[in-house]
């Protein structure tokens, strides 16, 4: 504390003087000793200006002015000795530290110079301890003000601590939980936008970890059932040639065919898991060409012909052409009319081929089965996915389940729209749209 009186005090005598200075050069000597009476009255100094009488032209004039209280004259405390310094230093002004009643004083002594000419002195007389009651009194005041608040920055480093630090540490925890496979995470509120953007991105993820795994694990399942099923039918039918109907052409006949179509359901089933892994790794490469879209559907549709309890009804334009894979496109289009034969039982399903506005051509696959709940359609392109109230993820009722993900990988590679509209009791409309391309000679060679 004494430390930081004295440097203040010091200051507070050098800007006494620059001012004093500053009124000197401009302003006569009543102006002079007007500054002087101030600052020796509101900081508390003593402050003794002296004009030598060579500068007055007659007898030296002296003022002196003091507010610190002592008993002892300003001038009492300024020797020859000093004047004689303070004329010899380069830089003008000198501290002489002074010791008196018990008190650490200090004298600044300095001089006013116009044109190389000392006109006069200025000596600014003050002390640089405060009283020892003063003392004692700030030091109170700065130990309590100091308990204060390092006790208050207390509360609030821990406050602020605990609000941060807490949230920070519930989502360390939550994602070691997620790390050991728990995916359930209990949203907090009252916390930071930040964190709790964090915590919304990491419950999103747990939500969204949370259904791949179960659709990881399903389609682990349903491709475990798919292959052992006909593996079984395949061994049993097998045995059943060899020890009971080898003899009998028609039975024999009939327990190969079994094996035959358990077999051709085992290679489509390895084909479409083929098929969707190229597509979502890019591994396929695209044939785009000019196709006559019309003439490609009258050929896919035709495959169905021979169905007898479900009807396939095709309505279509002719002459329909567009830039596209016409081996990708006619599968997705072949698992479009398959899905919705699965799904309208009995029922007729229909095609449909037409332009639209803006120079584009829709497709459409409709049956009249169960339809699809809204909040379940945005899953049905998912792999193994079957429309279901408990909404789970279980295998297709016919085929291999990967149709609809094959159709979505074929439909993104194109850049085409696609999408479906539902409604539960009265069936589905699988569509996409995509640029026509119009063509002046209708002859030209294209590929169907």
């Amino acid at each position: 504390m004494p430390e930081i009186y004295e440097y203040l005090k010091t200051q507070e005598s050098v800007e006494t003087s620059i001012e004093i200075k500053k009124v000197w050069y401009t302003s006569d000597f009543a102006q002079v000793r007007k500054t002087v009476e101030k600052n020796a009255r509101v900081k508390q100094l003593g402050i003794l200006i002296h004009i030598p009488a060579d500068v007055t032209g007659g007898l030296p004039l002296t003022y002196s002015c003091d507010s610190t209280g002592s008993s002892v004259s300003i001038d009492r405390r300024i020797s020859d000795e000093m004047v004689d310094e303070l004329k010899n230093s380069k830089t003008g002004t000198l501290f002489f530290p002074v010791r008196e009643e018990d008190r650490q004083s200090l004298l600044l002594a300095t001089y006013v110079e116009i044109s190389d000419e000392i006109t006069g002195y200025i000596f600014i007389y003050t002390y640089l301890e405060p009283t020892g009651t003063t003392t004692q009194i700030l030091k109170s005041i700065f130990l309590m003000s100091s308990t204060v608040l390092i006790f208050f920055s207390l509360i609030v480093s821990f406050f602020i601590s605990n609000r941060v630090a807490r949230p920070i540490v519930n989502i360390s925890r939550s994602a070691n939980k997620l790390i050991n496979g728990e995916f359930n995470m209990q949203p907090r509120k009252n916390e930071y936008y930040e964190i709790k953007m964090l915590k919304d991105n990491l419950n999103m993820a747990s939500t969204e970890i949370a259904r791949v795994e179960t659709l990881r694990k399903d389609l682990l399942a349903n491709v475990s059932h798919d292959l052992r099923t006909p593996l079984t039918m395949i061994k049993a039918y097998t045995e059943m040639i060899r020890d009971l109907s080898g003899d009998s052409p028609e039975k024999r006949s009939k327990h190969l065919q079994v094996i035959i179509d358990e077999t051709d359901r085992l290679t489509l089933l390895v084909s479409d898991i083929l098929n969707l892994s190229k597509l979502q790794s890019g591994m396929i490469d695209m044939d785009m060409k000019l196709i006559n879209f019309s003439s490609h559907l009258r050929e896919i549709v035709s495959r169905f012909s021979m169905l007898e309890q479900t009807e396939v009804n095709l309505e279509m334009q002719d002459d329909i052409y567009i830039n596209a894979d016409s081996k990708q496109l006619g599968q997705a289009v072949y698992n479009l009319i398959i899905n919705a034969i699965n799904y309208s039982g009995e029922d007729m399903v229909t095609v449909r081929l037409h332009t639209i506005k803006g120079g584009k051509v829709r497709f459409e696959v409709a049956d009249s089965g169960i339809g699809i709940p809204k909040e379940q359609l945005p899953y049905i392109w998912e792999r193994y996915y079957k429309v279901d109230r408990s909404e789970n993820y279980k295998r297709a009722v016919k085929g291999t389940g990967l149709g609809l993900s094959i159709v979505k990988g074929v439909f993104e590679r194109h850049g085409f729209n696609y999408g479906v509209d539902s409604e539960v009791g009265k069936g589905s409309t699988f569509w996409f749209e995509c640029p026509q391309v119009k063509i002046k000679n209708v002859g030209a060679e294209v590929s169907d």
